[in-house]
């Protein structure tokens, strides 16, 4: 159950032909430095920061910049093709799923996982306009719990 819940599972891995269809779709220009970070998100489904983008693919591409990295990501969300997650006020990450989930951190990994929302139903919000939604949760995931990881914070509560 938890495995369901928890996932940082791959789905179907994006070709870069379906990625330059994808980005052509949604009125972008397609660049090489585009399509490697539309490729990333889209296949390692890890929730980076732009920093994290940045160093992995400044090692098969030595000549792109932190702020081609940075231009992009604002790109892809106004072209809402990707979305912002805060789960921690001062750290920015990107989600190219699109689908209405949440996501949890580990406080003791690091690590943010999806979370697949079934039957989940609000209330009290009649008369109101809902323009986003969000569901973020902290915790530990069950390697850290198994591992009894945990960071200063989560024992000092």
């Amino acid at each position: 159950m938890e495995e369901e819940i928890l996932s940082n599972k791959k789905s179907r891995r994006w070709s870069l032909e379906a990625i330059r269809d994808y980005l052509v779709q949604h009125g972008l220009r397609v660049s090489l430095y585009r399509l490697k970070i539309f490729e990333y998100l889209i296949n390692e489904r890890t929730h980076p920061t732009a920093e994290e983008i940045y160093r992995w693919l400044k090692k098969e591409l030595p000549a792109i910049s932190p702020g081609t990295v940075y231009n992009t990501l604002r790109l892809f969300l106004e072209k809402k093709i990707v979305q912002l997650v805060n789960v921690e006020r001062n750290e920015a990450r990107y989600d190219a799923t699109l689908s209405w989930h949440g996501h949890l951190k580990c406080l003791g990994c690091g690590r943010v996982f999806d979370l697949h929302l079934e039957n989940l139903k609000l209330s009290g919000l009649e008369g109101f306009e809902i323009f986003e939604k969000h569901l973020d949760l902290k915790g530990l995931c069950p390697e850290c719990l198994k591992r009894k990881k945990y960071k200063k914070e989560v024992n000092d509560g």
